[in-house]
């Protein structure tokens, strides 16, 4: 009886700290360069974490998503999700819709490849569209994971883009979305 007892001990410890170092395996474990600051989103179905600059403004809240503008307010990023509600689609399919919305709103599509979001296939473009007097430039993300179509852009002054976009690319390859 004693051994039977201490076996059922030994077993609750191992399978505890198993749980334990499991628990520890799936913690966000991004290194944060020095001058980016280390975010955390998750509200509903979303569940992200990502790293930006950290003289960068957040302007996250459950209601928007995650934004977050240059410290002059000149460049703004977006990442949103999109319940696909069951629904079967391709990404190519959904891109192709959405850039044919971009399109119609004046856009001009620069470059569009193969790319990532999270570990996760990805369409990555580039595009320009004016806003007011001004011409922007944007670079886009889109995947789908699980039941979701992400979304990820970064949009500035059509001058400025070059001087933010390896930031952009920290940022983008920081991304990790958990389902």
């Amino acid at each position: 009886m004693k051994k039977n007892v201490f076996l059922v001990l030994v077993t609750m410890v191992f399978f505890c700290l198993f749980s334990i170092l499991v628990t520890a395996q799936s913690t966000d474990t991004i290194e944060t360069p020095e001058g980016f600051a280390f975010y955390r989103y998750q509200y509903a179905y979303l569940y992200i974490s990502l790293i930006y600059p950290e003289n960068w403004i957040n302007h996250s809240s459950q209601e928007r998503g995650i934004m977050t503008d240059t410290p002059d307010s000149k460049g703004n990023i977006m990442v949103l999700a999109t319940p696909l509600f069951g629904e079967e689609y391709t990404l190519e399919e959904l891109w192709s819709e959405n850039m044919e919305n971009l399109k119609s709103a004046g856009a001009v599509l620069l470059e569009s490849s193969p790319d990532t979001l999270s570990g996760y296939p990805a369409i990555k473009a580039l595009h320009t569209i004016k806003i007011g007097k001004d011409n922007h430039q944007y670079i886009r993300y889109s995947s789908i994971i699980g039941d979701l179509y992400y979304s990820f852009s970064f949009h500035t002054h059509e001058k400025d883009f070059e001087k933010y976009l390896n930031d952009i690319i920290i940022i983008v390859r920081s991304i990790k979305i958990n389902q």
